[in-house]
Formats: C-alpha cells, sequence, structure tokens
C-alpha cells in the first residue's frame, strides 16, 4: 500500500526539475501560484481560485482542466494523511510512477472523510505559459451538440486546456479554452472560428490570465462522453438547476438553489448511470447507503488499511 509514517512524512518542498510541489491542503491557488509561478510551472485544476485545494478535490474529482489533464487522481502524486485515531501517514510518491499494492492513494482522494483527511498534497504541475485565451460559442442547442461531438472526434481535444457545456435553464454554450504561448492563440482561434461557422454559431474570445473557474459544484455525475452535454440539458429544464458538462470526461458539474432536492433529482437517474457504469456524489452529504456488494469491499478494504499502517 506504499504507506509509511513518522520522519518519512512529506515535508514542503518546490521541484523545479520534476515539476512537483507539496503544500498543505488548505492552500488556495495563490498559494501554489507563489510557489510554482517563480519556477516556470501551474496547477490548472481549480473549481475555485479562491477555495482550499481541499475542498475541491472532495467535492469533485474533476475540474474544467481535467479535459486536458486528467482527474486530481492523476495530479495529485502522494499526501500527509491524518488518520481518524490521529496518526498521520504517508501515501504515495513525489513521483508520477510508483509501484503500489492497492491504489490507496486514488481510494482516499475519492473517500470524502471517512478515512480521515489530507493534510498536505503533492501536486504534479504544468508548464506555465504567457497567454490564457476563452472562447464562448453560441446558438441552437442542436448545432451547439453537433459543434460539440465534433470537436471531441478531433485532435483538437488533446489541445484544448479545457471544453465544457454550460447549461443554465433556456440557456446554452459551449466553452473552449487554451493556456500557451501567445504566438499560438491564433491557431486556436481559426480552428474555432471555423468550427463555429460550419455549425452555424456564434463566437466570442477574451483573454484573461485567470483560467476559468465555475465554482464547487452541489453534485457531480459521471456518464459516457457521449450523453454529459445531453444530460446536463436535460437536468438543466428543473427550475434552480444549473450545469457544466466537461465534455471530453462525461462529467456533469450540478449546480442547484436547494441542495436538499439533489436525492429527488438524481435518484431516478441511478439505474441508468450504473448501466453505463457511471454514478454520482454531492458534497452535502446526499450519498446513497453502499449497497451490499460495495459495503463489504469497504470493510475489507478498511481491514487491509489498519493492518497496512
Amino acid at each position: 500500500m506504499n504507506v509509511l509514517t513518522g520522519e518519512r512524512l512529506f515535508e514542503p518542498f518546490m521541484d523545479p526539475v520534476d515539476g512537483v510541489v507539496c503544500l498543505p491542503a488548505e492552500t488556495n491557488a495563490a498559494g501554489v501560484d507563489k510557489q510554482a509561478a517563480p519556477a516556470g510551472w501551474r496547477f490548472p485544476l481549480w473549481l475555485d481560485h479562491g477555495l482550499p485545494l481541499r475542498d475541491q478535490v472532495r467535492s469533485s474529482s474533476h475540474a474544467p482542466a481535467s479535459s486536458r489533464f486528467g482527474p486530481y487522481g492523476d495530479n495529485i502524486t502522494g499526501m500527509n494523511w491524518l488518520r481518524p485515531d490521529g496518526k498521520t501517514v504517508r501515501v504515495g510518491e513525489r513521483v508520477v510512477k510508483s509501484t503500489t499494492g492497492y491504489d490507496l492513494l486514488r481510494f482516499l482522494l475519492e473517500s470524502g472523510e471517512r478515512y480521515g483527511r489530507p493534510l498536505d498534497y503533492v501536486l504534479r504541475l504544468r508548464p506555465l505559459c504567457d497567454t490564457s485565451c476563452v472562447w464562448h460559442l453560441r446558438g441552437e442547442r442542436a448545432s451547439l451538440s453537433r459543434a460539440a461531438l465534433a470537436v471531441l472526434h478531433s485532435s483538437w481535444i488533446h489541445w484544448l486546456e479545457s471544453f465544457d457545456g454550460i447549461v443554465d435553464g433556456q440557456t446554452s454554450s459551449l466553452r473552449a479554452a487554451a493556456h500557451c504561448p501567445s504566438e499560438e492563440v491564433e491557431t486556436f482561434e481559426g480552428y474555432l472560428a471555423g468550427m463555429a461557422e460550419e455549425h452555424g454559431l456564434e463566437i466570442e474570445a477574451s483573454a484573461s490570465a485567470v483560467f476559468p473557474a465555475v465554482g464547487l459544484p452541489d453534485f457531480v455525475l459521471k456518464t459516457t462522453v457521449d450523453r454529459a452535454f445531453q444530460t446536463a440539458f436535460d437536468l438543466s429544464a428543473n427550475p434552480g438547476v444549473q450545469c457544466v458538462a466537461l465534455c471530453s470526461n462525461g462529467v456533469v458539474l450540478g449546480y442547484v438553489a436547494d441542495p436538499g432536492s439533489i436525492l429527488e433529482l438524481l435518484q431516478p437517474l441511478e439505474t441508468d448511470l450504473h448501466a453505463q457504469g457511471g454514478d454520482w456524489r454531492s458534497r452535502h452529504g446526499t450519498d446513497r447507503i453502499a449497497a451490499s456488494p460495495e459495503s463489504g469491499w469497504i470493510a475489507t478494504l478498511g481491514k487491509e488499511w489498519k493492518a497496512a499502517i
């Protein structure tokens, strides 16, 4: 399980060669930038630039830049973890590849605080460029859906920093973003403008030093890539519901006026979601009680966790 205690715990560090940094889990975007930016690095996965990273990991495993860089589990390589009994253990490594038994790191990242809480994260950083640019594409929903599929099936999806569907009631749009050297912006703009024209969409560009963030979602729904945008449309038809579809991940971030309505909103979708290999979660404590097989698995893993440390 690669679990260590005592003097082997992670100490704060910044490695400008490998592009990794160890910081407290309570650090926000400004705190990460203070350490990483002078060395030419950044951490791209933010849902809210002002809130601690710990809160963001707890609320969702995906952020807009997951379209390019994967979920948090692929970008947090290690952590110091405070167990419920007050002991602190080290999980993971300061490198991306390491040899482990159970993938305890990702399990704990997804477990909420049933098994304790993170004290420090080791973050995998990404190169810092001089320009961030965001493009908003607007038009009829059918055209937006066709355009979304066209981008997802193109090689551009691997270069765009994020590619999201924004749905709020009767209003919907696509948002594409890139973080790149300034001389490359024209290339992205040309592709997206041509795609917008092909699908009858309006396009608007804006440059910003701060990459787009959408805030902590009230719920996160995992479905398939081809269903994410339509699922966001369907959910946003309900009063007081807004959605952001992370198109290339098949993830829908949901925002509701009344968190008490989440269970009623999503429980009817569970059977279809599970059939697709998906599920949902909420930071408001509305998660369902685990099914019998899952409960047994969690109990067994809990015993292994105690045995390993």
